[in-house]
């Protein structure tokens, strides 16, 4: 299991989290854990930025937690599905870091790595496998923000297949989305989500919705041109005061 959630097949940098021998086992932290979820073809890597930002602002290496579910970006994002593999190594990662902390978690999901976050704590049957996931994690989580998240897909799957499929893709209407938008406030005690009018991968709108919205959601924060990547990267004050305070 340990070597699963490092991912030491893909390299040094495909997770980052756990104290070591700073940290007793299955004793609370500080601060409430928090699992940075990477979009499609990323690595826990991507999120750096974002996980310094935390550790300057009083989180410690123990608090801040992520993995990389899928082969670190050997597929090819044309390719690129959510497949049920992907929604066990998150799961297993939300129960192991719940476990190692006794605690709830914090769950950040960027870009594909809502959709895929959400699923993971929603358990059930998943659409392309039919695995049962087990019952949902609602209870181990307290916080779970969706950034530039592909809620109900992406504007540019515009043909259905690959990544786009109608199966575990992102095409509109896939059975995937379906599913994990079937139910509400599944995510966790709070749930927010941060998007934005100039996002050029998962778009503002898709579907006939705002693609990046969660239903049940306590509020969502749009922000004026900014693009994919600066959703997810540049927000990171935004995300740490949802998390720590519950508002902006």
């Amino acid at each position: 299991m340990e070597d699963t959630m490092a991912r030491t097949d893909i390299g040094p940098h495909a997770s980052f989290g756990g104290g070591g021998d700073r940290h007793t086992p299955r004793t609370p932290t500080p601060h409430r854990p928090v699992i940075l979820v990477h979009g499609i073809t990323n690595t826990a890597s991507t999120f750096a930025r974002v996980r310094e930002y935390f550790n300057t602002h009083g989180y410690r290496d123990y608090e801040v937690y992520g993995t990389t579910y899928g082969d670190g970006g050997k597929t090819n994002v044309v390719f690129f599905a959510m497949d049920c593999h992907h929604m066990k190594i998150i799961r297993s990662f939300i129960q192991v870091v719940a476990d190692y902390t006794s605690s709830k978690v914090d769950v950040i999901g960027y870009s594909m790595g809502s959709p895929v976050a959400r699923k993971a704590i929603m358990g059930g049957k998943c659409v392309d496998t039919g695995e049962d996931l087990g019952g949902p994690l609602t209870h181990l989580v307290h916080t779970f923000i969706g950034a530039a998240g592909a809620n109900y897909g992406s504007f540019l799957c515009l043909l259905p297949f690959g990544s786009c499929n109608l199966i575990n893709g992102l095409a509109c209407g896939s059975r995937f989305l379906n599913d994990i938008n079937s139910k509400q406030r599944y995510e966790g005690e709070k749930i927010f989500t941060i998007y934005s009018t100039g996002d050029e991968k998962v778009g503002y709108r898709a579907c006939g919705r705002f693609a990046s919205d969660i239903q049940g959601q306590d509020k969502a924060f749009v922000k004026q041109g900014m693009n994919h990547d600066q959703v997810m990267l540049d927000t990171a004050n935004l995300q740490l005061n949802l998390l720590t305070q519950g508002h902006e």
